[in-house]
């Protein structure tokens, strides 16, 4: 995996997540009861944070076999 193709994967999966939380809280506002906020901020933190480790583990492993 190149840089670039890591760097717009990170800017993706960030942006994904962050559209996950938007939509999750307008779902609310609009009385969806089985949405909860506090959940999906989990679950988006937790999708970020193994999601950008294994997306950064693929691109170190490229970057070290590299040099």
């Amino acid at each position: 995996m190149n840089d670039k193709v890591f760097e717009w994967s990170l800017t993706t999966l960030a942006a994904l997540v962050l559209l996950w939380i938007i939509a999750s809280i307008v779902l609310t506002i609009v009385r969806i009861p089985f949405i909860m906020i506090g959940w999906a901020i989990f679950i988006g933190l937790i999708v970020l944070i193994f999601g950008g480790g294994a997306l950064l583990y693929f691109w170190g492993k490229d970057y070290m076999s590299r040099g």
